[in-house]
C-alpha cells in the first residue's frame, strides 16, 4: 500500500522507487529468469535477450503480478481492477539506451490518448548506478507539455537539440540494486548510459481499464498483447489474475 505522499509523488514525476521491496526472494526470481534463458534455444547476438511472457510462463513467477507490496500499488496508481500489458526479461549489453517514452503520445493523432494511464514495473537483478546503465526518468515528462516538448531528443538527438549530450540531460539516475522496485509511467522519457555487460531485468506492465474507444486504439499500437494472454493467466486459479487479462467492451 502506498502513502499519500508516494502516490502524489507519482502522479507529480512519473515514477516511485520501492527500496529492498523484494529483497528476500530476488535470488529465487533471479533463477527463474536464468532457467528460462538457459531453455530457450534462440541465443541473440552480443549476449542479448528479450524474452516475453517470462512471468506468465513460470509458474514461479505467477504470482508476483498480485503480490501484495505491488498488486495494491498499481490499483492505487492506476484504478480498480488494473489491466494486464505483459512481462519480459531483458539482458542487455549496450553502453547506451537512447532517451525515449514506451508510449509515444507526441506523434500526431496520439495527443488525446495522453490521459490513458499506463505503467512498468522494474526489477533490475544486477547492481546499477547511473554511469553503469541505471534508468534514467525526466521528472513530469509523463505529462504535457514537457512530453512534446522532448520529442527532437529522439527525433533528431544528432542534433543534439538541447545542446547537451544525452548522457547530460537532467534527469534522476534511478540506482538500484537487486531487491528494489522501480515503477515508472510509460509515458515518461527514460533512458540508461554506460551499461555494461549482462544487465539484467524483469518487467511487468498494466494499464489503466479501458474506457474510451482511444484507449483501444492505444492498447492496439503499443500493447498488442493484451487482446492475446497466455492461456497461463486466462485459466488462472487466482481471480485477480484471471480479471487482469479480461478487456471489457468499450463503446464508440
Amino acid at each position: 500500500m502506498l502513502s499519500s505522499q508516494q502516490q502524489h509523488h507519482f502522479r507529480a514525476f512519473g515514477f516511485l522507487f520501492l527500496e529492498n521491496a523484494f529483497a528476500s526472494e530476488i535470488d529465487s526470481i533471479t533463477a527463474v529468469v536464468e532457467r528460462d534463458w538457459a531453455a530457450d534455444p534462440q541465443q541473440l547476438a552480443n549476449d542479448e535477450r528479450r524474452t516475453t511472457a517470462i512471468v506468465e510462463r513460470n509458474p514461479e513467477l505467477n504470482g508476483l503480478p498480485v503480490e501484495d507490496r505491488l498488486y495494491p500499488a498499481i490499483e492505487q496508481l492506476l484504478g480498480a481492477d488494473p489491466l494486464w500489458a505483459g512481462s519480459e526479461g531483458n539482458l542487455s549489453s549496450k553502453t547506451a539506451v537512447k532517451w525515449h517514452p514506451d508510449r509515444k503520445y507526441y506523434l500526431d493523432g496520439e495527443r488525446h490518448w495522453m490521459d490513458f494511464d499506463q505503467l512498468k514495473v522494474m526489477m533490475y537483478l544486477d547492481p546499477v548506478a547511473r554511469d553503469s546503465g541505471c534508468l534514467r526518468v525526466i521528472p513530469g515528462s509523463h505529462r504535457d507539455p514537457l512530453h512534446h516538448d522532448l520529442a527532437e531528443q529522439e527525433l533528431h538527438p544528432e542534433t543534439l537539440p538541447f545542446g547537451l549530450e544525452p548522457s547530460d540531460i537532467p534527469c534522476v539516475a534511478l540506482e538500484s540494486q537487486p531487491g528494489d522496485v522501480i515503477l515508472f509511467d510509460h509515458r515518461s522519457w527514460h533512458g540508461a548510459f554506460g551499461g555494461g555487460p549482462r544487465r539484467r531485468y524483469l518487467a511487468m506492465k498494466f494499464t489503466q481499464q479501458p474506457t474510451a474507444p482511444h484507449h483501444i486504439e492505444s492498447l492496439r499500437k503499443y500493447s498488442t498483447g493484451v487482446f492475446s494472454p497466455d492461456e497461463a493467466f486466462v485459466n488462472h486459479e487466482d481471480p485477480r489474475i484471471r480479471a487482469m487479462v479480461r478487456i471489457p467492451e468499450v463503446q464508440a
